[in-house]
């Protein structure tokens, strides 16, 4: 199923239940600077290579060969250089250096503590620890105005633009209950992790206004004030008695993308079922379901602001951060069967089905 979030005044519309059950996307998807049929714009395409330092936090994946694949198709010959911190902002510095003394012509940048790490927060970056006078393109950012990245999505105002890849977090709610009512969602988070702690304040929020209790925990931190892996299971275990009837996953790194595989697989053996609000965890790990825009669609958006930098000279303090339009409701059912908790008809008819 692929549900379309209409633009509204100050916002984003909710899609009813019955409205989230009746869209469903046909055709391919919509993105900035392409033809209908997925052509790029025509535009001269200057005889040179560029250089690219792609800044990481999980490896290569699909958005990052969406991005390479959509600037090979514009006729762009690019020079990568990978930087990956493994979820270590501690690497981050030298990272920084390198690519001030290197000064490629553009900056990749995945998730939001590379992101704050490179560029820094807006108002505040200092270029002797930041990268301000290069371009900075990011993407799987959750809440870049909120996490000081950007003042505002429209307009950046400095040398940073890029992409969103979740859906607002009404529509994620309305996709839970389109599956099952529930009163009681519970969420397991990494407190020190700034995605995390956002969408948690936007759940508390959107959850208050539906008359939804959300049983919340928060994963320990050892003396370090690191999240401790091996506490998950136990966190799970308290949601689980505290009467949640659905776990919440959000873009949190250490909880979707590190743990993923212990966060499904306790939670199905604790027989709670889980949303996501990005696709891996539901793909490769079982978690049920998921309502997610395509990592290597998102890697194309973000590949087309990187153009206008790079091809059309446009300035990334003028290019507005954007998500896509269309996300896709998707549905594990070898999870749905060993769960025995199975979706509305209607909401079977035009989900995407995994069956693995």
């Amino acid at each position: 199923m692929t549900v379309t979030v209409f633009p509204g005044n100050g916002g984003l519309h909710r899609i009813s239940r019955r409205s989230l059950l009746r869209l469903a996307g046909s055709g391919g998807l919509a993105l900035p600077g392409l033809m209908p049929g997925g052509r790029a714009l025509a535009a001269a395409v200057p005889d040179r290579t560029f250089r690219i330092t792609m800044v990481l936090g999980r490896g290569e994946s699909d958005s990052e060969y969406g991005f390479k694949d959509h600037l090979a198709r514009r006729g762009l010959t690019v020079d990568y250089t990978i930087r990956d911190t493994g979820g270590d902002v501690s690497r981050l510095p030298a990272i920084v250096e390198e690519i001030r003394n290197t000064r490629p012509d553009l900056v990749y940048s995945w998730g939001t503590p590379q992101t704050r790490g490179i560029a820094g927060p807006f108002g505040d970056a200092d270029p002797r620890r930041h990268v301000t006078d290069i371009p900075v393109v990011f993407t799987f950012v959750t809440a870049p105005v909120d996490a000081g990245i950007v003042p505002e999505l429209g307009r950046p105002g400095r040398n940073v633009t890029g992409t969103i890849h979740i859906a607002p977090i009404a529509v994620q709610l309305n996709t839970i209950q389109a599956y099952s009512p529930i009163r009681r969602l519970g969420v397991v988070y990494n407190p020190q992790e700034r995605n995390s702690v956002y969408t948690v304040e936007g759940l508390r929020a959107e959850t208050a206004l539906r008359g939804l209790e959300l049983v919340e925990e928060p994963v320990p931190l050892n003396d370090r004030g690191e999240p401790v892996a091996a506490a998950i299971p136990d966190a799970l275990a308290r949601v689980t008695q505290r009467g949640a009837e659905f776990l919440y996953i959000g873009p949190d790194t250490f909880i979707a993308s590190h743990n993923r595989s212990t966060v499904a697989a306790e939670a199905l053996r604790l027989r709670l079922p889980t949303f996501s609000a990005t696709e891996l965890i539901v793909r490769s790990d079982k978690a049920l379901l998921a309502l997610a825009s395509n990592a290597y669609a998102i890697g194309r958006l973000t590949a087309v602001k990187a153009a206008r930098i790079l091809v059309d000279g446009a300035s990334p303090s003028e290019i507005p951060v954007e998500t896509l339009k269309r996300f896709s409701v998707i549905i594990n059912m070898a999870t749905v069967r060993a769960l025995e908790h199975y979706p509305p008809i209607g909401l079977l008819n035009f989900a995407e089905i995994i069956e693995s």
